[in-house]
């Protein structure tokens, strides 16, 4: 399980240097960051990924649910990682002002007993950041849209919010460039307000993040 994850995260990280070309690598401009002061100290900073005109690429295992499905000239995953409980995803990130800013990787797996999500952000005109969360629950997402209504195969429009990974639980674990030496939590919120009938989502995904210098 350990190996297929750490596998699944250099494919991941892969996969995110091969989106890049979706920002500029040569003379980017640095757009002001969108962040707060928080009360206790540090700063609040939002990464928004909009469905589904952010989403760069998908691959999982089978019950990786609505989320795996490929785009049209999306690749499988290798066949030494589909038997996996494993869900990788590429997507393009916004400021919470909506300027598209880099791109993100999203990796999750499971062993049965315990499950991980690792996001690695990558903002060429200011670093990266690697964030980490326990405890999501496979098919998380699937089955708040069943719930609410939603059929695979059939098209659906309503509203349904996941909270996939709490203040509590989210880490910002290590950065590089204008976020070394930073550390803190994140929440990671899913907004789908609607599924093609060939699983593709509408929604929001957003990633709150409050950090500090680390001691």
């Amino acid at each position: 399980m350990k190996a297929a994850f750490l596998t699944a995260i250099l494919f991941g990280f892969g996969g995110v240097l091969a989106a890049a070309h979706y920002v500029p690598w040569m003379s980017h401009d640095r757009l002001p960051s969108q962040t707060t002061v928080v009360a206790n100290g540090g700063r609040a900073e939002q990464f928004v990924i909009r469905l589904p005109v952010d989403r760069l690429a998908a691959a999982g295992a089978a019950d990786a649910g609505v989320r795996a499905a490929p785009l049209p000239d999306g690749k499988p995953l290798p066949a030494e990682l589909a038997s996996q409980p494993l869900l990788v995803e590429h997507f393009k990130v916004r400021d919470s002002a909506g300027n598209v800013i880099g791109v993100a990787a999203r990796h999750w797996s499971t062993s049965g007993r315990e499950a991980g999500t690792a996001w690695s952000v990558l903002i060429p005109s200011r670093g990266s950041l690697l964030l980490t969360a326990p405890g999501e629950a496979r098919g998380a997402l699937d089955a708040a849209l069943a719930r609410a209504g939603y059929t695979a195969g059939k098209a659906w429009n309503g509203s349904v919010t996941v909270q996939l990974a709490r203040d509590n639980d989210g880490a910002v674990k290590s950065g590089s460039a204008e976020f070394d030496g930073l550390e803190g939590s994140y929440s990671e919120v899913w907004t789908v307000t609607g599924v093609t009938e060939l699983g593709e989502l509408r929604g929001t995904i957003e990633l709150n993040t409050v950090t500090r210098r680390g001691s």
